[in-house]
């Protein structure tokens, strides 16, 4: 089930008793066969997601993470603008810079809730090349954001957002653990290719919305409020995709943010990937110096250990190393 209609879904379901009619009315328009099977569906995403009646807030940001702010965010930048003799071997100099890269568009939204956050600029700021005003307003929404997820976002959209930054005299970002798709898939597995399109569709789920091309990013910089709509409906559709892909991931996500700190409760031991405390027994985790408990998280299906050592004072004091 991918994020849009799992958002719908959500939505409805947070404001009825989980049974009503709207089920129909959802498969119809979404192609299910009918409202049960898409009820099923929708049960069995949700609870992957984690989410139960007590944990979601249907207007907090808060969503089923405990006190976390969990955000996920695509940002669209314009190219720069060079002086060039020719298209090929071309090595740019500083001096040929006739502008420089700044944010056309930004999308986000909080992991779980149905709500997109946008932002674009006007057809005058984009001929000024002025976002100042679509910065400020990104930095609001991210700043009390304790962790930020995106494809590509440790490289690309949060460096040049601090470039951004920089030059409008806006402070620092409030420092947020990130979540990084495209280091996910590197890092974890040998895909054919690591591009958001590739993934998401070789995964089977949420795909980027197609644009012209570079055309696009030309009538944007042209000052075009139709191209300008147009690329923040696609920013949009690269958040979507962008959370599919995470929820795919995440079992596999070694170092993932330790969401159980952000529970009050500090007795429940939770998953540190998804902060469910649906978790099972899976055996022992063994290194040169100790035994674990390994638990799997029945939710998310990520495997996490215990920080107790199993051994004994006296073992560990016999144990050998090479």
């Amino acid at each position: 089930m991918d994020s849009v209609v799992f958002s719908e879904c959500l939505e409805a379901w947070s404001k009825s008793d989980g049974h009503s009619a709207f089920w129909n009315s959802l498969a119809q328009k979404h192609g299910y066969r009918d409202g049960e099977k898409l009820r099923n569906k929708f049960k069995k995403e949700r609870e992957r997601r984690g989410i139960n009646r007590n944990n979601y807030q249907t207007n907090s940001n808060a969503a089923s993470y405990g006190n976390a702010k969990i955000c996920v965010l695509d940002l669209e930048l314009s190219p720069m603008l060079l002086y060039g003799f020719d298209l090929y071997d071309q090595n740019f100099g500083v001096e040929q810079i006739v502008s420089h890269t700044f944010l056309i568009s930004w999308s986000a939204k909080m992991l779980n809730e149905p709500k997109v956050y946008s932002d674009v600029l006007t057809p005058d700021e984009a001929l000024r090349k002025d976002d100042l005003r679509i910065t400020q307003s990104l930095w609001e929404l991210l700043n009390p954001c304790q962790v930020l997820i995106g494809h590509n976002i440790k490289d690309f959209d949060l460096k040049k957002l601090n470039v951004r930054l920089l030059n409008h005299r806006i402070v620092p970002l409030s420092k947020a653990q990130v979540v990084d798709t495209l280091s996910a898939a590197r890092q974890n597995f040998s895909f054919a290719s690591n591009s958001l399109k590739f993934l998401n569709k070789f995964l089977g789920i949420k795909q980027k919305i197609e644009t012209e091309g570079f055309a696009l990013w030309a009538r944007c910089m042209d000052g075009d409020a139709t191209a300008l709509q147009t690329m923040d409906f696609y920013c949009q559709g690269d958040v979507l995709a962008t959370e599919d892909l995470y929820f795919r991931l995440r079992p596999f996500i070694k170092g993932h943010p330790n969401l159980s700190l952000y529970f009050e409760n500090n007795c429940d031991e939770r998953c540190p990937n998804c902060g469910s405390e649906n978790l099972s027994n899976e055996g022992f985790y063994y290194t040169p110096a100790g035994k674990w408990a390994s638990m799997r998280c029945s939710n998310c299906g990520a495997v996490s250990r215990s920080k107790q050592n199993e051994l004994d004072k006296e073992k560990r004091k016999s144990l050998l190393v090479n």
